[in-house]
């Protein structure tokens, strides 16, 4: 054999060693592969299994999130609203405490000032009222002085009264002497000079009489005054009534006119007719007629 043939015999050799090593390790990769392949299919198909499984709880992780996500987006606006309408009920109530702070503080003024007023009222009331007492002592004197007064006034009305009674008294006594004279100096048919005018025809009632010492008639308050026509120094005349049965109706005398008021007057008995038929009392009858 020649070295050729010998190369080529182990190149032969070599390269059947070499198929022969391929062919094991492709017949070793092809029973490799199909395990592998078979596994691959089995772990496919339990990813696939997982997949779906997992597809399954995601959409229920998602749909759970989705109520979730709604749950808590309706919560989260109730909770919005809740929140809002409690800043409105804190801006209100905020504000209402406010106006009630002004208002205290108002208040709280206006008493200050009220107190004030008051303690100032309180002390006026009782300087009035020292005033007051001082008025009501001057007041208390004034009417002492007042009622003496008026006493004083009562007796110089009297006494006026009696110089007016004695001088209509005197003025009758004068004008009866004149009226005499010139009855017996110019005859019995002289009329006398009257410078009275005569009263209208009027009746009236005795209101009350004033006596003197030994029941001496002073005055005589009539019903009947200057609206009735009476003037002072007019003569009346006094008279009672009487029972047809008892008594009979008696002429008591005549009266001067000597202070008169709108509804009545006072006048005085003149000298000749002094309890001539009776003393002259309240009810008897006073008229100018006869």
């Amino acid at each position: 054999m020649t070295f050729v043939g010998k190369i080529l015999l182990v190149i032969q050799l070599v390269l059947s060693i070499l198929f022969v090593a391929f062919a094991g390790a492709v017949f070793s990769v092809q029973e490799s592969w199909k395990t592998s392949h078979e596994q691959m299919e089995q772990d496919w198909k339990s990813a696939d299994k997982a997949r779906e499984e997992f597809a399954g709880a995601l959409g229920r992780a998602k749909k759970a999130n989705k109520d979730l996500q709604d749950s808590l987006t309706f919560n989260g606006n109730a909770a919005a609203k809740k929140l809002d309408d409690l800043q409105k009920k804190y801006d209100t109530t905020k504000s209402l405490y406010d106006q009630v702070s002004k208002e205290q503080d108002t208040y709280k003024t206006v008493s200050e000032l009220e107190g004030r007023e008051a303690r100032f009222r309180h002390d006026e009331a009782i300087e009035q009222r020292r005033i007051n007492e001082s008025m009501h002592q001057k007041l208390l004197s004034l009417v002492d002085t007042n009622r003496q007064l008026s006493g004083d006034k009562f007796e110089l009305n009297l006494v006026l009264d009696e110089f007016k009674r004695k001088h209509l008294l005197l003025f009758d006594d004068l004008k009866t002497v004149e009226a005499e004279a010139r009855r017996k100096g110019r005859g019995l048919g002289a009329p006398p000079s009257e410078d009275v005018v005569p009263p209208p025809p009027i009746s009236g009632k005795v209101l009350s009489a004033r006596y003197g010492k030994g029941n001496r008639i002073l005055y005589v308050e009539i019903s009947l005054g200057g609206d009735d026509g009476i003037r002072e120094g007019q003569r009346l005349t006094v008279w009672r009534s009487g029972d047809e049965k008892k008594s009979r109706t008696k002429y008591l005398g005549q009266i001067r006119v000597i202070n008169v008021h709108p509804d009545k007057a006072v006048g005085t008995v003149t000298s000749k007719d002094k309890a001539k038929n009776g003393v002259i009392r309240k009810g008897d009858n006073v008229t100018s007629k006869l």
